[in-house]
């Protein structure tokens, strides 16, 4: 029955109807005609960088000498990791030093956390430490085994390794497959060779 226009009148909100009741899809944050959505990486409205992995590959590879590096996009918070292939000794440099890391090694494992609770900032690229080995075969492989990469708080991260390199690796013994002390696993000739006699022994 009006007659003229107060400004008294009222509207459903955008997407509403007038009982308050969503009339289009809600996003994953619930919101009604939002557009968040899940990522890559599971998390609402995120960007895909929170399960981007943490690189770990090879650098420069000596006789007594490899050097690994890192590249994440997290704080790392620890490692530990294995070096197939190898027997590690003393590391030392890299970013795992400059964090106040203590790094020790055991067979092919390398392990490097802190003691203060320091770690390795997001954004770091380059040198994670320098370890001496020993080469147990032709080549080396990064493996995770029953390690891990971690964040301050101490859980897991995502971590993709590098490619294997090859290792300058020499097991002498005999390679005649004729001889009865044939070794498989030989690289090298060293003259060690026994052959059956008529009786057939060795």
């Amino acid at each position: 029955d009006a007659t003229e226009d107060d400004g008294s009148c009222e509207y459903a909100e955008e997407n509403f109807d007038c009982d308050g009741n969503c009339l289009v899809d809600t996003d994953c944050n619930g919101d009604c005609g939002g557009d968040a959505i899940v990522d890559e990486c599971g998390e609402c409205g995120g960007d895909g960088s929170s399960c981007a992995p943490v690189l770990i590959g090879f650098g420069s590879v000596g006789d007594i000498l490899i050097e690994l590096t890192m590249d994440t996009p997290h704080d790392v918070g620890g490692f530990q990791f294995d070096i197939l292939g190898t027997t590690l000794g003393s590391a030392s440099g890299g970013l795992a030093a400059d964090a106040g890391f203590t790094v020790s090694t055991g067979g092919s494992t390398i392990l490097g956390f802190s003691f203060t609770g320091s770690f390795i900032p997001a954004g770091s690229s380059g040198v994670l430490t320098n370890v001496e080995y020993t080469a147990n075969g032709p080549e080396a492989c990064l493996d995770l085994g029953s390690g891990a990469i971690s964040d301050p708080n101490g859980e897991a991260l995502n971590v993709e390794f590098g490619d294997c390199v090859a290792l300058d690796y020499t097991n002498p013994g005999c390679t005649d497959e004729a001889a009865c002390n044939y070794d498989s696993d030989a690289t090298e000739d060293d003259g060690s060779c026994l052959y059956n006699d008529c009786a057939g022994d060795c």
